[in-house]
């Protein structure tokens, strides 16, 4: 008996547990459906009880610092037309076209294109009241169609593309942001469905059920200055070679500006999935380029943080090589020789020979200490999925190392942000793009700020190191900078690579302006291409020139 009551017991306590599993999965499904799926049943639903026709992507719209979008400002006018409106009836079809000068061809090539679609809709020309009271007194609905981006929008690389037939971020912010864009800015019209009654009836639509629905409660704000990025990609735009160009705030690490070429339409994404010159690739992110002699201000970090050189102490005789090893010759710039300098001098004039020997004197150990204590061992992190890390490889010889040669790649925004840490006396300012989400009163909702800040250089040793950035725009690499109007302070570089197995070489420039009170970090990039190689050097000028007094 007492066995009996045991195994009755055991039962009962199994079948409780398959209970529990059962009510807890049923829990957990239900979970899942009102989380995750909620949204697509809802449309579902909402699919089969109306007709919908959009009047804009259905996402929030992408603004600047000062409030000005960067998408969704191209509006076009539009008809919406009942399908069983211009079903055989020509007094329709007359009033339409007596209205908006459409032809009949128009209207019926609009039908066979929509055919699924009991909602027509078609674009026109600016309507008279007279016209659109005309129309509605048919039931034709005119409405502005607003469209996410114009075929010449700004930031398109930055800003990224949407799958339009599922309204879903494809790349860039639309797609790192896609969970605070999308749904949050809709405007559409509705009509109910007639179901089966009215279909016996040869009616789809419910008569006089058209209604209009808007709603706009979050939209991203960028710290991009419009007004920057417009002036910087109209300069890009007169360059046949690929470039890449970020403007950052010195004492914020706020992104003014970010441009990469060549460019594509967002509109016409197809036009550009097939070609191989990277449209699709926003080069200041998601490249990496060996860094030439602008790597040149890492090592002379390393040098004046660890005390082997200083300006009053160390000098060169440069002849134009020098020798590396038992068989290689590294060659400076200048091969018939520098002669002796100062080190300024030899920052100015990116000695190369004299760079091999202050990374000597530093070490491969310090000089890897510094690029990990200026942050280009890391990804900047702004946010957008297409950021790549940069490539420091550990077996880089000490000659290749000192000049920023071989297999060591940084990302143009990798180059901005040490750039912004030396124009800002040492303070690093972590750089980001986002500033907040707003309603469609531009009222805060979320603020993004960037909490990393970090004194990682003595303002000693910044200060000397702006020193001879201006050093290098007033007598050196970058002398055609030294009539510039409130002058800067830079580093240049060229970076040797290869195509097809042809060389070419990149140019670089980097650097702050103006000298007093540095505001901008400006980092430009212009790929070598098999045609040609080009200094960055007059990119950076135009800039300059351009932003002056902004």
């Amino acid at each position: 008996m007492c066995f009996k009551g045991e195994n009755l017991l055991n039962r009962t306590r199994i079948s409780f547990l398959i209970f529990a599993i059962i009510i807890i999965g049923l829990i957990c499904r239900l979970t899942y459906l009102s989380i995750y799926k909620c949204e697509s049943y809802t449309n579902k639903i909402e699919n089969q009880s109306t007709y919908k026709v959009n009047l804009n992507s259905g996402r929030g719209i992408i603004y600047d610092r000062n409030n000005i979008p960067l998408t969704d400002t191209e509006k076009k006018k539009v008809i919406i037309i009942p399908k069983y409106i211009v079903s055989g009836d020509y007094k329709n079809i007359n009033t339409i076209k007596e209205a908006t000068n459409l032809t009949e061809n128009d209207i019926f090539k609009a039908v066979q294109e929509q055919l699924d679609s009991e909602l027509i809709e078609v674009e026109v020309g600016n309507l008279s009241k007279y016209n659109i009271e005309k129309l509605k007194k048919i039931n034709v609905v005119v409405e502005d169609k607003v469209y996410r981006y114009k075929d010449d929008n700004l930031l398109s690389h930055t800003i990224g593309y949407i799958n339009k037939s599922e309204n879903k971020g494809v790349s860039g912010i639309e797609k790192s942001m896609d969970c605070e864009l999308k749904g949050s800015n809709q405007k559409y019209i509705s009509v109910f469905k007639a179901g089966a009654l009215g279909e016996k009836n040869g009616l789809n639509l419910v008569e006089g059920s058209f209604s209009k629905v808007s709603n706009n409660d979050k939209n991203l704000k960028l710290t991009i200055d419009s007004n920057i990025q417009n002036k910087v990609e109209k300069i890009v735009d007169k360059e046949e070679n690929p470039t890449a160009v970020i403007i950052s705030d010195v004492q914020t690490g706020e992104i003014l500006a970010m441009s990469s070429r060549p460019n594509f339409n967002q509109n016409k994404i197809e036009d550009s999935l097939d070609k191989k010159d990277g449209q699709l690739q926003n080069r200041v992110i998601s490249a990496t380029y060996p860094a030439g002699s602008v790597f040149k201000m890492v090592v002379l970090f390393a040098a004046l943080e660890n005390k082997v050189v200083t300006d009053s102490t160390y000098y060169y005789n440069c002849t134009g090589s020098e020798q590396v090893g038992n068989s290689e010759r590294l060659n400076c710039n200048n091969l018939s020789g520098h002669g002796i300098e100062t080190l300024g001098q030899c920052f100015a004039n990116s000695c190369n020979t004299a760079f091999y020997d202050i990374a000597k004197r530093v070490g491969k150990y310090e000089i890897y200490k510094a690029i990990t204590k200026l942050h280009l061992d890391e990804k900047v992190d702004i946010g957008l999925d297409e950021e790549v890390d940069s490539n420091i490889p550990d077996d880089i010889s000490l000659s290749n190392l000192s000049i920023g040669q071989g297999s060591l790649e940084f990302t143009p925004i990798q180059i901005n942000q040490m750039t912004q840490i030396i124009a800002n006396n040492g303070l690093y300012k972590h750089l980001y793009i986002y500033d907040s989400v707003v309603d469609g009163s531009m009222k805060q909702i979320k603020k993004f700020s960037s909490s990393k800040e970090e004194d990682l250089i003595s303002p000693y040793t910044s200060t000397q190191i702006k020193q001879f950035m201006i050093g290098v725009a007033n007598t050196g690499t970058a002398k055609d900078l030294k009539d510039l109007e409130g002058g800067c302070g830079v580093k240049t570089g060229t970076a040797e690579s290869s195509i097809n197995n042809t060389k070419i070489t990149h140019g670089w420039i980097t650097g702050f302006y103006p000298i007093n009170e540095p505001k901008y970090a400006i980092t430009v990039l212009v790929e070598g291409t098999e045609k040609s190689s080009k200094s960055a050097i007059p990119i950076f000028k135009d800039i300059c020139n351009s932003i002056n007094n902004y």
